[in-house]
């Protein structure tokens, strides 16, 4: 799993341009993912769909769901998501390291 912020965004950036046929290059934070890349509710669904499974549970609340307009929202929602979990990740490897060395 991407670590770092920048990682995070480019990874799902790059899961929304595969998903939605998308070049890479048009997503800005600011470009509506429904008047600007011509997808409807259930696109946008389907991408947060896909940050779930990235993250393994059902993660987003109906309000993040419908939250998610633009490119930069999806980055914020799924973003913040995807890097609590790198974070949690990170924390346990490094506490196993700290009791392997006690050891």
């Amino acid at each position: 799993m991407p670590k770092s912020l920048e990682a995070v965004n480019a990874k799902l950036t790059h899961v929304i341009a595969e998903e939605m046929a998308i070049e890479e290059a048009e997503l800005t934070p600011e470009s509506s993912l429904l008047e600007d890349h011509g997808l409807d509710d259930i696109d946008v669904a389907e991408l947060l769909l896909c940050a779930e499974e990235m993250l393994g549970a059902r993660e987003f609340s109906e309000e993040e769901w419908e939250d998610c307009r633009t490119v930069g929202d999806y980055l914020r929602i799924a973003g913040g998501k995807l890097g609590k979990k790198a974070d949690k990740a990170d924390k346990k490897a490094a506490k196993r390291t700290v009791v392997a060395k006690k050891k």
